[in-house]
């Protein structure tokens, strides 16, 4: 085998590839399909999970936090408090720096610079900036004396901000904006694409960390590390517990580690923390496009089969003319690859296209959707998967070609060669194959389906039909006191109502379903504590009058809140309908003292309970407090809902309007309607099951061609059969009955054994599911069904074809 026999080889192989087209155009678009698809799924992989973070030395970064427990953390982790991060910063031996960032972003008016804007605001510590070691691409990054209580007020901007809002002017470094009625100056600019701590983030200042602050109970600070040379993440989880077990230094006592903390640390590295459980679903894709591969392979192989039994008398005389079966054994695989090569070429292209639609339609839990593209990578990636196609389809057909056997068919005289039971055997294998991988998929997919009809299918709490929301955020250099925003929100609430088209407007400082928002610790003055014992954690949440009318949240007893419960400060409580039935269950919760976060009130309302972090997570416990609760509390950023009894997006110009008229400079965000909300909260599940359901379409359209093709071929092999059975007296249905059998026995022999990958692919997919079973009879018995029905398509149409052949041509045939 040599460089030159090779290209020789690729010369006559596309010679006799133009000069059959059908077949060349077949093989092609299949495998362009097959290859874009995997190629359109590796782009995400490669973008997501396998390219390193844009930062210096990225796998030695990681996020540090607490380990939580459940029932206080709705699972998540926690970040420091500020004695807990100080503790850690003087005292830790795994990391060479040891830096900080605000858990929860701030929503920040920028202003005087065109429409107001609400942008995203990143507090960083300096260390934070330097461990993640990117350099502004303008400017610098804040000083340590920039970087303490009182120090001065310095930002940076994202290159999104300063290319949009600033129009790219240098000189807007040292310049000073006005960020949530402060003024600031800005000493640099992020390059694009950076995107710490979020993708969203607008703008980063220092945190301006007290090293003297006693609070221990407030946390807040996500902690970022870089692992000091040769220390493990093993290592550094076991010095950071370390460190929590002497919390107890820092004004932790027992009770924190009974009730609040596991014990435990949790150290990931930042690809992994920004990964997060989108990894799986990913992992699942790639699988899928894998066996929609395979399918193509096993397809194009049957085509292959069939087209070197038409060429058989040709091999053998060239094997009889001294051709050796190695020449023709390469000369078969160039033909394939080459065919390989070609539909890899077309399959980037649909990749290409197939990329930009998945990105633009892919949810917003996807991290680093920026990166993902066509490259380098991704190239190879396609190059490599077209050569190993093309020589998996090529090899069966250039193993038989190969074969001493090929010589038996000169013995037919100038008759095609006659095709053997192992042949009939290993196109059926193949089918059986394409049959088995395909309804895996189908069955993958019908689970999701399920899954996402059961998350549809519950009751959020509320009625989101005709909801518009948006986000609101006063700035404290206009509304000074809790009191004054009280009345903005007062003001804006009466002027919304007086628009035609709306029932109903409230406000929520945390919307449901977004997972934001405070849990802590609420005394009950019916079930005070044990001496020493944490009390228990709720959600709270403030609201304004109007809010559960608005949302259509039921009111289960008592009343909901009135303008008076703020105005006069009347300490009243609304809480869910769960915690009445967890501790007054026998009686009426109306009047109960509750004292949440310190703030005392009594219970005037129990409404329904509500889904906060997503729809399959259970219903959480909230307390419900006015703005201004008894204490002095109040409330600022809020967003606002307003029920409308016609299309709620028609309502977004007059509340612009409204807006504009009581505060000129007030940036209006997130303006979006509850059915997005709701589908944002599902849209991961969407994701993965539309992707699936491509795949498992492509993958029944595959293995439903292969089961056509095979029964087609057989019954151009089998029509002196045919006419034999007519002259003998069967009649068309007989016939249609014999054909449409055989490709039932093979459609039924694969869905067998794919019913076993079926129920194993259920199990992977087990997390992934929600209110349905990975046995799931529905989503089993109707994947099979569907590819019975295919399948039974697939065979009646040669079955119609040989039964209209007349017995005379049939036995002509023969």
């Amino acid at each position: 085998m040599t460089v030159g026999s090779i290209l020789r080889d690729a010369r006559t192989a596309a010679r006799a590839l133009l000069k059959a087209p059908a077949f060349s155009s077949v093989v092609i678009l299949t495998l362009a399909v097959a290859i874009g698809a995997n190629t359109a799924i590796y782009s995400v992989l490669d973008g997501v999970l396998l390219r390193p973070l844009p930062y210096p030395e990225p796998a030695h970064l990681v996020k540090v936090s607490i380990g939580a427990r459940p029932e206080v953390s709705n699972g998540n982790d926690a970040p420091f408090s500020d004695r807990g991060y100080w503790h850690f910063v003087e005292n830790n031996r795994a990391f060479e720096g040891f830096g900080g960032y605000s858990e929860v972003e701030l929503e920040w008016p920028l202003t005087g610079e065109g429409s107001p804007l609400q942008v995203s605001v990143a507090r960083m510590t300096e260390s934070a900036f330097r461990l993640i070691g990117t350099i502004p691409q303008r400017g610098r990054l804040p000083s340590p004396e920039e970087d303490v209580p009182d120090g001065p007020a310095v930002a940076l901007l994202s290159d999104a901000l300063w290319r949009g809002v600033f129009g790219s002017d240098p000189s807007v470094i040292g310049r000073t904006v006005e960020l949530n009625g402060s003024i600031w100056e800005v000493i640099g600019i992020m390059p694009s694409g950076y995107g710490f701590p979020s993708t969203e983030t607008d703008v980063w200042i220092p945190y301006r960390l007290d090293p003297a602050s006693e609070n221990f109970g407030g946390h807040h600070i996500a902690g970022v590390a870089r692992l000091a040379p040769g220390v493990t993440l093993a290592a550094a989880e076991a010095d950071a517990e370390s460190l929590i077990a002497r919390f107890g230094e820092v004004g932790y006592g027992p009770t924190w580690f009974r009730r609040v903390f596991t014990g435990e640390a949790v150290v990931r590295t930042l690809r992994d923390e920004l990964v997060g459980d989108v990894r799986q679903p990913l992992l699942i894709l790639a699988g899928t496009v894998g066996f929609v591969l395979l399918i193509a392979c096993s397809n194009v192989a049957n085509l292959f089969l069939a087209r070197a039994e038409t060429r058989t008398r040709e091999t053998a005389v060239r094997l009889a003319l001294g051709s050796g079966r190695l020449r023709l054994v390469q000369f078969v695989l160039t033909e394939s690859v080459l065919l390989g090569v070609t539909g890899g070429a077309l399959g980037v292209l649909l990749a290409y296209f197939g990329t930009r639609t998945l990105v633009a339609s892919a949810p917003p839990v996807l991290p680093r959707l920026a990166e993902i593209g066509v490259s380098g990578p991704v190239l190879l990636f396609a190059t490599a998967v077209s050569v190993l196609a093309g020589l998996l389809f090529g090899l069966l057909p250039a193993l038989r070609t190969g074969s001493g056997r090929m010589l038996l068919s000169l013995r037919d005289g100038g008759q095609g060669g006659t095709v053997g039971r192992a042949q009939h055997a290993t196109r059926n294998a193949l089918v059986v194959a394409q049959v088995a991988l395909a309804l895996i998929l189908l069955v993958g997919s019908a689970l999701m389906v399920r899954s996402f009809q059961e998350l549809r299918a519950v009751d959020p709490g509320f009625e989101p039909e005709g909801v518009l929301t948006f986000r609101l955020s006063p700035p404290p250099d206009r509304y000074e006191d809790p009191e004054s925003v009280a009345r903005f929100y007062d003001g804006l609430m009466d002027r919304l109502l007086a628009l035609p088209g709306i029932t109903a407007a409230g406000a929520i400082n945390s919307l449901p379903l977004t997972g934001a928002g405070a849990i802590l610790t609420t005394v009950i003055d019916d079930f005070p504590p044990v001496e020493g014992e944490l009390p228990p954690t709720f959600h709270i949440r403030r609201v304004t009058p109007g809010y559960f009318e608005a949302m259509g949240i039921p009111v289960a007893g008592g009343r909901a809140f009135t303008r008076d419960d703020h105005s006069l400060r009347l300490g009243s409580l609304v809480i869910s309908e769960s915690i009445r039935e967890q501790y007054w269950p026998e009686e009426s919760a109306l009047g109960k003292r509750m004292v949440p976060a310190g703030q005392p009130g009594r219970v005037v309302g129990i409404v329904g309970d509500v889904h906060h972090t997503a729809l399959e997570v259970p219903a959480e416990q909230f307390v419900y407090l006015p703005m201004l609760d008894s204490v002095g509390g109040g409330v600022r950023g809020m967003t606002v809902a307003v029920r409308s009894d016609g299309d709620p997006l028609g309502l977004v110009p007059a509340l612009r309007g409204v807006i504009e008229g009581m505060d000129a400079d007030l940036p209006v965000s997130e303006m979006r309607s509850m059915d997005a909300v709701i589908g944002a909260s599902v849209s991961r599940t969407s994701f993965t099951m539309a992707l699936l359901l491509v795949g498992a379409g492509i993958a029944l359209f595959l293995g439903s061609v292969g089961i056509y093709g095979v029964i087609s071929y057989t019954v151009s092999q089998r029509t002196g059969e045919i006419g034999v059975r007519q002259a003998l007296g069967a009649d068309g249905p007989a016939i249609r009955r014999l054909i449409l059998a055989q490709g039932m026995r093979l459609a039924m022999t694969g869905i067998v054994l794919g019913l076993g990958g079926a129920l194993a692919m259920g199990q992977v997919m087990s997390s992934l599911l929600y209110g349905v079973s990975p046995r799931d009879i529905r989503a089993l018995t109707g994947g099979a069904g569907l590819f019975l029905a295919a399948a039974a398509l697939a065979s009646l149409i040669p079955a119609v074809r040989a039964a209209a052949v007349p017995p005379a041509l049939a036995l002509k045939g023969d």
